[in-house]
């Protein structure tokens, strides 16, 4: 695995004029769908502490602010933290689910590869990335069915898409928390010993791949200052020049979709 030198300080910056934590720094119209999390009880020790981690923690309070400033929902959506299932968007009840065992894998997972040593990041740290990067995967499942968005392709890379485009594009070091996804797809890739038929005909594309495709994502966004991504991956100066174009071509079809649902302009 070829892991990048993080910032060990991360500093959750948002673009000027955007959003804030605070939600007295604006107001939403009553009539607007709103997005909102909620909490399932919890009854292991370990799901109270992710728990209270979740709650507590500043960038959950500027995701929510984000999409709630940003965009214009057609019906309320929840982001629900605990249960069983998931992370899945459900789009029946309008729900993105993310157990609190899912964050408990994660964070073994962290621990297991000496993550933190070698990235230069708390595994919390690269948990709230992780976490990050899922919760807006899950949300373009969400836009794509509320707002019926035209999908070529499969949707499970078109979503993986618009969680690099919503955290480079919006978040001042949303690189960082790409790169952080993008090596717990690595990590993930190496359970798997040897592929079967099935593991090429799955909805999501190999974690190998979905790890590479967010490198590029990365690389393309901001060549110069993440060049030794283009070093670490062995990139011919072809893939670099792909990287670029792809990452362009990805921002402008994405927000070309979204534009008639944006509510700052």
């Amino acid at each position: 695995m070829k892991f990048l030198s993080l910032k060990c300080m991360r500093i959750f910056i948002l673009t000027s004029l955007l959003f804030t934590a605070n939600s007295s720094t604006y107001s939403l119209a009553k009539d607007r769908a709103t997005f909102e999390v909620v909490y399932l009880e919890a009854t292991k020790k370990l799901e109270k502490e992710i728990k209270i981690w979740i709650a507590e923690s500043h960038e959950i309070k500027l995701v929510v602010s984000l999409i709630n400033r940003e965009l214009n929902l057609k019906e309320p959506l929840k982001l629900v933290f605990g249960g069983e299932d998931g992370p899945l968007f459900d789009n029946g009840i309008n729900e993105i689910s993310i157990p609190y065992g899912f964050l408990i894998e994660v964070q073994e997972r962290f621990k297991q590869a000496r993550y933190s040593s070698k990235a230069g990041i708390t595994n919390k740290e690269a948990s709230m990335d992780a976490l990050m990067h899922t919760i807006f995967h899950e949300l373009a499942h969400a836009l794509i069915f509320q707002y019926e968005l035209p999908v070529l392709g499969k949707e499970e890379d078109a979503a993986d898409g618009l969680a690099s485009v919503l955290l480079i594009e919006y978040l001042e070091e949303g690189q960082e928390i790409v790169i952080t996804a993008a090596d717990l797809f690595d990590l993930e890739s190496q359970d798997i010993k040897e592929y079967k038929d099935e593991d090429y005909w799955g909805e999501h594309s190999l974690d190998i791949q979905r790890y590479y495709s967010s490198m590029c994502h990365v690389y393309g966004s901001a060549p110069i200052k993440y060049k030794q991504i283009k070093t670490n991956e062995d990139f011919s100066k072809e893939k670099a020049e792909n990287c670029i174009d792809d990452y362009d071509n990805l921002v402008n079809s994405w927000l070309t979709l979204l534009d008639p649902f944006l509510n700052s302009k």
